[in-house]
């Protein structure tokens, strides 16, 4: 397995965090690994998309509301010659989309947020029952590289991991910008859209794994260093139940509390 970074020399935020529910972190803490997901099971159906094919897509789709409003266009065009540019403009998005879910296919991700401080936003994204893990950023670049030796079958197999920074670049102007949007590595980008999230990524690449998901092993919960951190908003009896749930699984790693929860008391506060 090849290991490789991008963009990540001189970072100025000192700190990566992975929100998550009450139960991936307990799975968490029981597997002591880092799961990745395969691309195509993401939200996000773009993920992975190179410039030529948000080109192709753009125009396409564009043409295709062109020729889906008959009132726009010359009668001197048929209705046949229409259905026919229809269908074939219908055939291109579809060889599109099915190139990109093939290259989903072969990529397998974890996504962290780069930050100084906690995100209220994120924190928003996972209600009360949400949690964060909070790793230094050289520390945890380190620990994934020092990791890819305890990796068993079908983790193993990957050609690739590779950790960086994601690129925010706006689809909609890259047939202007299409040379200076191409990327070393096309599953750094994503849509502009997206950029309040400062994302930072594993990424695995591997062919025929056949596999939606995979597990990267990481050393013994008890001799990584990382920190736990409470939802703000969970009240006093909240919290103590999930340090108590927690305590099960890690002695070392307490429960936090989080460092906005005095922001967002500081009106019931009595000086």
């Amino acid at each position: 397995m090849n290991w490789k970074t991008y963009k990540t020399e001189g970072l100025k935020q000192k700190y990566v965090y992975r929100y998550l529910t009450i139960e991936k972190l307990v799975d968490f803490l029981q597997t002591s690994s880092l799961y990745l997901s395969r691309a195509d099971c993401f939200e996000d159906n773009l993920e992975f998309i190179d410039p030529f094919d948000i080109i192709e897509l753009v125009g396409q789709v564009k043409l295709l509301k062109v020729l889906n409003n008959t009132s726009t266009l010359t009668e001197n065009i048929s209705k046949e010659t229409i259905a026919s540019k229809i269908h074939e403009t219908r055939e291109n998005l579809r060889q599109i989309k099915n190139s990109i879910k093939e290259q989903q296919q072969k990529i397998f991700v974890s996504c962290w947020i780069l930050n100084d401080v906690e995100s209220f936003a994120m924190w928003d994204i996972y209600g009360r029952s949400g949690f964060a893990l909070k790793f230094e950023q050289e520390y945890f670049q380190s620990l994934i590289e020092s990791s890819i030796q305890l990796q068993i079958e079908p983790t193993s197999k990957l050609e690739e991991l590779v950790v960086g920074v994601v690129q925010y670049q706006n689809f909609d102007e890259m047939h202007n910008r299409e040379k200076e949007s191409r990327l070393k590595y096309s599953f750094f980008r994503k849509h502009l859209s997206f950029n309040h999230e400062t994302e930072y990524r594993i990424v695995g690449c591997g062919e025929d794994l056949n596999v939606f998901g995979l597990r990267f092993k990481l050393p013994e919960i008890g001799d990584i260093e990382f920190e736990i951190i409470a939802n703000p908003r969970l009240n006093q009896f909240e919290f103590e139940t999930y340090s108590g749930i927690l305590s099960k699984y890690t002695t070392k790693h307490s429960l936090s509390e989080s460092e906005l929860k005095k922001w967002l008391n500081f009106r019931d506060i009595d000086f």
